[in-house]
């Protein structure tokens, strides 16, 4: 069987497409440029993974309706707490850790936030506090070996950058805990996904559908939602698509002083349609759609897993107000 060259692969119709992945015993389920990715790395090859195995984690937070337009003045605890771990080499979810917390700050839930996410008052209030479920996530982690000062043998995966840079920032926050070096660099699987395919990014339902996969379990269920997001990268693996950190904590130290100084960082929130960090007054996430998807198919930025990570005990910013300065960027 000979291999074709990517020039090749392109002028293919998708019914070709079909049957070259055929013969190749690789999976025909997917887009057309799902599909081209899929054949040309099993053309040139694969790389070998970095990490032995790979843990998804996808936090669900107390929520409102109608939030305030300051993310400073929006105070989100953890209720929810999911880890499904992939064995990278296998190829298959091979463990689970879940639990849901108890809210302190605003114990009750509100009527959207139950709607959203499915769980009841009930199961909030018999719920250990998030100080507690922390010390037993670490202990899952450290049962299993996969963090330690001498190794990192497991690579954290979200759907985005809140999870990590705003929820358990600001649940550690909230616990007075130390934010963990564990979850100082992570691999955003939305952005990894978009540029890995050269797709517009998306949610997780998005995704399964570029995939030609059916959702499993509910929407906005952290258990559900974090195994859905685990097939995902179980098929980024199977296409060739090395996993490595692609996202960074940023110090609240540091965020503090881009506060004091009036730095735009401050009017910064997480957008709802593409999962990326855009300043409030920006009209569009869409307009570098075009650049994207002129960035290279074959390759995604890089990063380095040996940075210097140091623990912090995390400075409250829940009563710091964002400030409005003449200097704000416009990125509209």
């Amino acid at each position: 069987m000979s291999n074709l060259n990517e020039r090749q692969i392109y002028q293919l119709s998708y019914p070709t497409l079909v049957k070259e992945l055929g013969k190749r015993n690789l999976s025909t389920k997917g887009d057309l440029d799902i599909l081209r990715t899929r054949l040309i790395h099993n053309c040139k090859g694969y790389d070998p993974q970095p990490y032995q195995f790979v843990a998804v984690i996808d936090f669900e937070a107390t929520c409102m309706a109608k939030p305030p337009v300051y993310a400073s003045q929006y105070i989100q605890e953890i209720i929810e707490f999911p880890i499904v771990l992939i064995d990278v080499t296998e190829r298959k979810i091979i463990d689970t850790f879940h639990s849901y917390c108890q809210p302190v700050v605003q114990p009750i839930l509100t009527d959207y936030c139950k709607d959203l996410t499915g769980l009841t008052q009930e199961q909030v209030d018999n719920a250990l506090v998030f100080r507690d479920v922390f010390m037993n996530v670490e202990k899952w982690l450290i049962d299993r070996n996969l963090i330690s000062n001498s190794e990192q043998k497991c690579l954290f995966i979200t759907d985005g950058p809140a999870d990590f840079n705003r929820y358990l920032r600001m649940q550690c926050e909230i616990s007075n805990l130390t934010y963990p070096k564990w979850a100082h660099q992570w691999f955003n699987v939305k952005k990894a996904f978009a540029e890995f395919y050269s797709v517009k990014p998306g949610r997780i339902h998005k995704m399964l559908e570029d995939l030609h996969i059916q959702p499993y379990g509910n929407l906005h269920s952290g258990l559900d939602d974090a195994t859905n997001i685990g097939r995902i990268v179980i098929e980024l693996i199977k296409d060739g698509c090395v996993l490595l950190p692609n996202e960074f904590y940023i110090p609240s130290m540091q965020r503090n002083a881009q506060l004091l100084t009036g730095q735009s960082v401050s009017t910064r929130m997480i957008c709802l349609n593409c999962s990326r960090s855009h300043s409030e007054d920006q009209r569009s996430c869409m307009q570098d759609v075009p650049q994207r998807e002129q960035r290279s198919r074959s390759h995604y930025p890089r990063y380095p897993t040996n940075q210097s990570m140091s623990s912090e005990r995390i400075p409250s910013l829940l009563d710091l107000p964002y400030p409005h300065t003449s200097n704000t960027r416009n990125n509209s």
